[in-house]
This record gives C-alpha cells, sequence and structure tokens, in this order.
C-alpha cells in the first residue's frame, strides 16, 4: 500500500516538473453575455507542425473575438492558452475552432500540452491584444 502512494506522489512531483504550475485561468474563454454581432470578429487558421504552432504570434485588437482555427499536421499536439481557461487535443488532421474574446490588452502565452517529442517544450507562442 505505501509503495502505490509514494509512486503517485513521484508521479504527481514528475507531472509538476514537466508541465509546471500552468496559467491561471483570468477570463471566461467567450462571456455568455457578449452580443456577438455587436464586437468585431477576426479568425486565424493556425497550423501545428513538428514543435512549432504557424504563426506563433496572433496579433488583435483589445475587444475582438477571436476564432482560431488550428490543424495539427504532424501528429497529435495540444493548444492551451491558460489566462482563457482553454486547453484542448489536436488530432492530426482534423481542424479545431476555439473562440475567445479579447477584453484586456496584453500578452498571453500558448503552448502544446501534449508530450509530442523532443521539442515539446519550445512549442509555444503569444496572442497580443493591442
Amino acid at each position: 500500500m505505501r509503495a502505490g502512494r509514494g509512486v503517485i506522489s513521484l508521479l504527481a512531483t514528475l507531472g509538476f516538473l514537466l508541465f509546471g504550475c500552468g496559467a491561471s485561468q483570468q477570463f471566461k474563454a467567450v462571456p455568455a453575455d457578449i452580443n456577438r454581432g455587436a464586437v468585431p470578429a477576426v479568425s486565424v487558421a493556425m497550423t501545428a507542425h513538428r514543435y512549432e504552432f504557424v504563426p506563433d504570434t496572433v496579433h488583435v485588437p483589445q475587444g475582438t473575438l477571436l476564432k482560431l482555427s488550428i490543424t495539427s499536421t504532424a501528429g497529435t499536439h495540444g493548444f492551451a492558452l491558460g489566462a482563457f481557461g482553454i486547453d484542448e487535443r489536436l488530432e492530426e488532421g482534423v481542424t479545431k475552432e476555439i473562440e475567445l474574446y479579447a477584453a484586456r490588452k496584453g500578452v498571453y502565452t500558448f503552448k502544446c500540452s501534449h508530450i509530442c517529442g523532443i521539442g515539446h517544450f519550445g512549442m509555444d507562442g503569444v496572442l497580443i491584444v493591442e
């Protein structure tokens, strides 16, 4: 019984070291009370390649409803944008639609949230809300 607890503790510690504590959610991805017809909308096509997002930098004006259409071209990846509480699995060849409302100016990091190989930890990018 003790050995089982030790293994669980070791796995939890390893998970923390590998993934960090993560960014805490600051915003609801799309607030329920948003008037979609009254706010500007932008669509961005993105691909998840081997160890990189293209584009890896997305600029949008404050107050924009952003729709990301992300397709993995090389294996399974993930897309995590912690400030907006987003963490989606990206299957190869499948386009995932992700929406968020960019309410506040700032720089928000996103990253691959599914271990995809040796370059996984450098697979990240930024959303810049201007």
